[in-house]
């Protein structure tokens, strides 16, 4: 799909290379190294009328690309990336140790899976795998561009737990009454009754006193 503008009706009185891509060696072991070569991957073809500027001779250069190989139903990725400012690319890719011996087929996949090559023909020798069995993807080319709008600030992190309603805060109580608090007018008075029975206690007993001296 990505490689369609360079095949349609618009195209087919211009020149533009169609995308290619070669691996060498053809004939490889499970393990050993392949290297994939990549040329003319852009999304235009703009040979015929003005370039726009910004771009080149095959517009952008075409990203997402996916290297794999071909064998019966089973399909292995080894390698995603994006062509250069020239439109190419070159990597090198480990054959998985799970092919069978035999033939396969190494393509390119652009987006929505599509072909953007003629698929190229691999032997995949009987010899015993060399290297780990674990499978490796490489990677090439410039990183994708940046999607996000120039000025976005990611979005602050939040704590986990936020109450869903203000919580008001309360100051340390304090031991001492304030003054017009509830509390010292009853300490107050407490103070006052404590006065008004000791005096109260003191004049009965001066009265008692006062009597036995009368009657001595």
């Amino acid at each position: 799909m990505l490689a369609a503008p360079l095949v349609s009706a618009r195209s087919a009185a211009a020149s533009c290379v169609a995308p290619t891509v070669t691996a060498k060696p053809e004939r490889v072991a499970r393990g050993g190294l392949l290297t994939v070569t990549g040329r003319y991957f852009g999304d235009d073809c703009f040979d015929t009328g003005t370039v726009p500027p910004g771009v080149g001779p095959l517009g952008q250069p075409l990203t997402g690309l996916v290297v794999v190989i071909d064998q019966g139903d089973n399909e292995f990725v080894v390698a995603t990336g994006s062509a250069g400012s020239d439109y190419a690319f070159k990597v090198e890719v480990v054959i998985p140790a799970s092919l069978e011996p035999g033939k396969a087929n190494l393509a390119l996949l652009g987006a929505g899976d599509a072909r953007l090559t003629t698929d190229v023909a691999l032997t995949i020798s009987s010899a015993t795998p060399v290297g780990p069995a674990e499978a490796t993807v490489a990677t090439f080319g410039p990183p994708p561009p940046d999607t996000a709008p120039e000025g976005t600030v990611p979005p602050p992190v939040l704590p986990a737990d936020i109450p869903d309603e203000h919580v008001a805060t309360l100051p340390t109580l304090s031991t001492t009454p304030a003054p017009g608090d509830p509390g010292n007018v009853d300490g107050r008075r407490a103070v006052t009754v404590g006065i008004a029975v000791t005096l109260g206690v003191a004049a009965i007993g001066f009265a008692f006193w006062s009597r036995a001296q009368r009657r001595g």
